[in-house]
């Protein structure tokens, strides 16, 4: 991702803009990816000033109560109609501008703070709310809604970053499978099904945890007791497991090891030649 020139977000109610030119780059980077990295955008970081506009104009709809001065989104509706004859026109040659867009809202999205319609449209009933927020809500309270929004941004950009970089440590486990990882062993199995299995004392309990093929020839990721393991001769597909593998970080066999690898705090074991 190159550096912009310009920051990607104009200021609308905070004074400063409230994010930094190239800030994806900056967060890629952080994470421990190279700055050139790939990372797709996050759906919840807005891509232009547009989308941004309509985020910020759906969140100060949802805000209400005290933080806005109005308990009940009847005083949202109340309020805009009652604002928009008399507030300053967004196009002089288009007289009842506003009154137009805030009678195009219907009452489900401003109880609701989601705006209906095509881009354009949105976006326009965004710019009236954002005008009649400017008018009759304390800019404190405003910019406080933007800098929570800039900062959701960095947020998401940060999660998607982070992800990347798991999906890559995944990928290069899959590829080359340390010898150790975290306490766990790499152990050398003597069964055509097994890609790759670890030993190690997990909690009080010898254990062999390991991707194989399975049955229906696709890969799997499970642990066995090697109790389990030794009496079946080392045949994942034969052997009663003892947990499954299950992970949040990625898809697949490998990211399930990979992650069940790193989730428990085991006692490292050497491992036993008998364990085929």
């Amino acid at each position: 991702m190159l550096p912009t020139t310009e920051p990607p977000f104009d200021p609308i109610f905070v004074e400063e803009p409230p994010l930094s030119s190239n800030y994806e780059g900056a967060i890629i980077n952080n994470v421990g990816l190279p700055f050139y990295a790939d990372v797709d955008r996050p759906d919840e970081a807005p891509a232009d000033e547009r989308e941004r506009t309509i985020d910020l104009a759906e969140r100060i709809l949802r805000a209400g109560g005290v933080r806005t001065g109005f308990g009940h989104h009847e005083e949202v509706r109340t309020s805009m109609e009652s604002w928009a004859p008399d507030a300053d026109e967004e196009c002089d040659a288009d007289p009842g501008y506003w009154r137009t867009h805030v009678l195009l809202m219907s009452p489900k999205e401003m109880n609701f703070g989601q705006l209906n319609g095509g881009p354009e449209g949105r976006y326009k009933k965004a710019k009236t709310v954002l005008a009649w927020a400017e008018d009759c809500i304390d800019t404190d309270v405003l910019q406080e809604i933007e800098q929570s929004q800039a900062e959701d941004i960095k947020q998401a950009w940060r999660d998607a970053a982070e992800a990347e970089l798991t999906q890559r440590e995944i990928d290069q486990f899959a590829e080359d499978p340390p010898d150790k990882l975290d306490g766990w062993t790499r152990l050398d199995a003597n069964h055509d099904d097994v890609e790759v299995a670890y030993v190690a004392d997990n909690h009080g309990t010898p254990s062999v945890a390991a991707v194989f093929e399975g049955a229906d020839s696709e890969l799997e990721a499970l642990e066995f007791t090697i109790e389990e393991w030794k009496e079946n001769d080392g045949n994942p597909r034969e052997a009663r497991p003892n947990r499954h593998c299950v992970t949040t970080d990625g898809d697949g066999a490998y990211a399930h090891l990979w992650s069940h690898l790193l989730t428990f705090e085991v006692e490292p074991m050497k491992p036993d030649p008998t364990v085929q």
